[in-house]
């Protein structure tokens, strides 16, 4: 499991929820984390929506064999706030994400 997959799955999950979802909506993604392993996999994106909103997008994998469900969990932050993360999440700057984004908004 890596970021462009957790991010990826995120983004499937938000079309899902909300069918007027695309990924033009976002500007940016100003920062992300990753907690995976061989048996659990979370992530978490800090959004910059072309509307204004901040939004904070923490999905979890799913594992049927563990009795664990694929969820997303979508939260509006304000400025400057910062959302919190899994104990042993790594957190990083997403340049190679917002480098597919810019790609992949050119085809929605």
């Amino acid at each position: 499991m890596d970021e462009d997959w957790g991010f990826a799955r995120a983004a499937d999950l938000a079309r899902t929820a909300d069918e007027s979802f695309a990924l033009a909506q976002i500007a940016a993604i100003e920062a992300a984390w990753v907690s995976a392993d061989l048996d659990r996999g979370a992530f978490g994106f800090v959004l910059s929506m072309t509307n204004g909103q901040r939004l904070y997008w923490r999905y979890t994998s799913g594992d049927p064999e563990a009795g664990r469900a694929e969820d997303l969990a979508v939260t509006e932050l304000t400025e400057g706030q910062i959302p919190p993360s899994d104990d042993d999440a790594r957190w990083y700057k997403p340049d190679r994400l917002n480098a597919q984004l810019a790609v992949l908004r050119r085809f929605t």
